[in-house]
């Protein structure tokens, strides 16, 4: 019989994610041939990926090419090799959408993934899979299904997902998601990323994403000085107190405790906690969502 494996994967438009806490940016580079480096190479389909060696265009449907599901392939293999299975495995997924979204696209979302007869190859390591199931969840509610105990006897939270590109926030009201108070806006923090470097391009200066997030999580890249530091920090505030202000305008009261989620949110966090709107939030981390999937995942399934 098949060795079978439970999986939450976040596949956000910033970085793609495993319940195993394994992850990189949701991007590749495709080559026909095989490239010089094998870091984080998959060879899928006779053709040759380079997992995580940028980041691909936005996709709010990620159903309308392989990326997702390419994305996916070295999070399988992470799991599989953490389990120690050989051979073939009967893989089942738990994926998750924005909330706005989800009822539109989660039955397409779910077909996109099963799959059988996958073969691929990673870092070296041939792999084969039977993707059985996929199960598909509203993106920020999994994620709190992990702290959901520790706010059970309280009866309003505020949840925000702050996502690669999209700020996703609601509503939990005595453990059920108020489906009024699902919003969702279209500026996640590569819209931050965009205006910071469109700022510095008036003075001939290139940073990348990954350099912007060094610089806001408080690392000083060498090659800049504190001028372009402070310009990036002043820009993350003032991104932050934007978003905060229109969140309120949906009628969210900050006094009620505000759970932060995702990638976005962990690196945004010292200038939400510095925020005097927000009067208790606690954070959740980058792989929060995935973990939730998972859970979610195994107990419909033991049902």
């Amino acid at each position: 019989m098949s060795n079978k494996i439970y999986l939450g994967v976040d596949n956000g438009n910033a970085y793609t994610k495993s319940s195993e806490g394994f992850g990189f940016q949701s991007g590749y580079t495709k080559s026909d041939v095989e490239p010089i480096a094998k870091q984080n190479l998959i060879i899928y389909q006779g053709i040759y990926y380079s997992i995580g060696s940028n980041r691909s265009s936005v996709q709010l449907d990620k159903t309308v090419n392989e990326d997702a599901f390419i994305l996916s392939l070295p999070l399988i293999a992470d799991a599989m090799d953490k389990l120690n299975i050989q051979g073939k495995a009967d893989v089942f997924l738990g994926v998750g959408l924005p909330i706005i979204h989800y009822g539109r696209l989660k039955g397409k979302f779910r077909e996109y993934f099963i799959r059988e007869h996958v073969d691929f190859t990673y870092m070296g390591k041939e792999y084969m899979i039977n993707i059985k199931d996929c199960r598909v969840y509203p993106q920020g509610y999994a994620a709190f299904v992990n702290i959901f105990k520790d706010y059970k006897d309280i009866s309003t939270i505020n949840v925000i997902d702050i996502g690669g590109f999209t700020t996703d926030f609601f509503i939990i009201e005595d453990g059920l998601i108020n489906v009024s108070s699902c919003f969702s806006l279209q500026n996640g923090v590569i819209t931050l990323f965009a205006s910071i470097q469109q700022e510095l391009f008036k003075v001939n200066i290139n940073l990348t994403e990954k350099q912007i997030r060094d610089i806001i999580l408080g690392s000083q890249p060498v090659l800049f000085d504190a001028n372009v530091n402070s310009m990036v920090e002043t820009k993350a505030q003032e991104y932050v107190d934007d978003l905060l202000s229109k969140i309120l305008e949906y009628g969210f009261e900050f006094r009620n405790p505000t759970v932060i989620i995702g990638g976005g949110g962990m690196m945004l966090n010292k200038y939400i906690e510095s925020s005097e709107r927000v009067k208790y939030i606690e954070n959740l981390d980058q792989y929060a969502n995935a973990r939730g999937y998972k859970i979610l995942l195994e107990q419909e399934l033991s049902r």
